[in-house]
């Protein structure tokens, strides 16, 4: 191996990871310099472009500079180098006699071993390891054909997160001299994108279902280029990648139908629209996390060939949705949709209806039968849709505006059908479920429990249906008491006796937990 590292070489530099994108001189220098493109964008100065001159490009506008070449630039190692460095420790020679200290004797025992080498040579059989991690152990390069397979043939788990492996190629080059390979972890990797040896690639992945890519910067292209080379493929994570536009690539011969599960956190992923589109080609998929896109509209489908017909877990949670008419286009568009995350939201963290949000939605959405990871009963489903008739007759009247209410309403008749409803008895509803309605008194303190202190800050009213759950209660009193996300907190009922009953059972309603109009709530706070 050269003495200096090459272009597209990936690099360690005082524990930042990079590329090699430029070898050579820089003007109004001496010497000779390299030219890197960090991992992390914070570590660089620019994007390859020094006294108006380019000599590389980046990927991120800031994660280029110049280092010298020297010791610290360490260039990586083989993965059986690093799987023995981890897992195989260095055996002492049969001669030396070694002493162990008994744990529990706290260090004034000692005992001389007999045998250790071969306790050691059991434990470092690699052919058992079933699940290995070799995250930022510098793993570079392939060994010689054949080494890996006859050193660990078992391996069904891998972690090769931030490595320095510079192109597919060393990944396919390992992993088919894994046979039974099924989950595969390359978080945090760059990869270059270089032409693939569609020869390799197609033995490399046989029996690989579970895919990580979370921070790796790869494009949606080279993700269908990429998969369609796994088979059996079950899920994939693609979080913290920077996509924006997913590419318009529903195509027959691009259909994926082993996909079930995706991941696309923490990306730029706005437009629904083409979302749905690129995700139609997984004919399959059941779940899909969309969790802080920037999502701020969801307009109906124009025509069935765009619906995601086989989902049934979707979030949402942490985007910028703040129109009801949203959660009816969704339920349009995935029409199997059993489960909803979607907190974090504008629509159900601001605003005067955000208090009957989690009702609201259960209204609107049929099929839900998980919403923000509390179930929704049947009771609690037939409380919502009433509750949510007699806010309709509430702002529309009796027979005022139907067309602007069908519009706005989408399930209005078919509720209304089911409960036996019409806008003249919905004011009754009204009446029934005002009277139904729960309003507890809750505060917040800082103690352990109720009983240790006379400090108590905040007092609110909050307004429940006695169907829901202590789970969304205690969620509601957070956001109503502004109480910090790490922070964990205890409900306490104030019994009629004076004294404090914990409230502890999340899966409970309010009805079967004994809170009435009136109750008195203390959330104990603790960071």
């Amino acid at each position: 191996m050269n003495s200096l590292p090459l272009i597209g070489e990936r690099i360690s530099y005082s524990g930042q990871l990079g590329t090699v994108k430029y070898y050579g001189k820089v003007d109004n220098t001496t010497g000779t310099w390299l030219g890197i493109e960090w991992d992390n964008p914070n570590r660089g100065k620019h994007d390859g472009v020094k006294d108006g001159k380019r000599y590389f490009s980046c990927r991120n506008p800031n994660a280029g500079s110049f280092i010298r070449p020297s010791i610290q630039v360490i260039r990586g190692i083989s993965f059986l180098q690093a799987l023995k460095a981890k897992y195989v420790e260095e055996f002492y020679g049969s001669t030396s006699q070694e002493k162990v200290t008994l744990g529990s004797s706290n260090g004034a025992i000692e005992v001389e071993a007999v045998n250790l080498d071969k306790i050691r040579n059991k434990f470092a059989n690699l052919r058992q390891l079933r699940e290995v991690s070799l995250e930022n152990e510098h793993v570079s390069r392939v060994d010689e054909p054949r080494s890996i397979r006859e050193t660990c043939p078992n391996i069904r788990g891998l972690d090769l997160s931030a490595s320095l492996i510079p192109t597919w190629s060393v990944i396919a080059d390992i992993a088919v001299e894994l046979p039974v390979l099924q989950r595969l972890a390359l978080n945090r990797n760059r990869f270059a994108e270089v032409p693939l040896d569609t020869s390799k690639m197609s033995i490399s992945f046989l029996n690989l279902t579970d895919l990580q890519l979370n921070g790796s910067l790869i494009g949606w292209h080279e993700v269908q280029r990429v998969t369609s080379f796994m088979p059996k493929l079950v899920s994939i994570e693609l979080g913290s990648n920077q996509l924006c536009e997913l590419e318009d690539s529903a195509t027959p011969s691009s259909v994926h139908s082993s996909i079930r599960n995706i991941n696309l956190e923490d990306n730029k992923c706005r437009e629904w629209t083409r979302i749905c589109w690129s995700l139609s080609i997984y004919i399959y998929l059941e779940r899909v996390i969309l969790t802080s896109n920037e999502i701020c509209c969801i307009p109906p489908p124009a025509n069935d060939s765009q619906l995601l017909k086989e989902l049934k877990h979707i979030s949402l949670s942490s985007n910028n949705l703040e129109a009801w008419n949203d959660l009816d286009a969704l339920s349009l568009w995935c029409p199997a949709l059993s489960s909803l995350s979607i907190i974090g939201n504008p629509l159900v963290e601001i605003g005067s209806e955000s208090r009957y949000s989690r009702p609201f939605i259960i209204a609107r959405i049929p099929t839900l039968s998980i919403l923000d990871s509390t179930a929704v009963t049947s009771k609690e489903r037939t409380d919502s849709e009433l509750l949510y008739l007699s806010y309709i007759s509430q702002r529309f009247g009796l027979h005022e505006r139907i067309a602007q209410l069908k519009r706005e309403h989408s399930r209005w008749e078919e509720l209304s059908k089911k409960h036996g409803a019409t806008l003249t008895t919905s004011v009754s509803h009204q009446d029934r479920l005002s009277r139904k309605l729960v309003e507890v008194q809750v505060q917040k303190t800082f103690a352990s429990a109720p009983s240790e202190t006379t400090e108590f800050i905040d007092p609110t009213m909050i307004r429940m249906l006695p169907s829901m759950s202590l789970k969304v209660l205690e969620h509601k009193i957070r956001k109503a008491l502004d109480i910090e996300k790490d922070s964990s907190c205890s409900l306490w009922l104030k019994m009629n006796d004076g004294t404090w009953a914990e409230l502890s059972d999340n899966s409970r309603d309010l009805d079967w937990l004994g809170l009435e109009v009136g109750s008195q709530v203390i959330c104990c706070v603790t960071k």
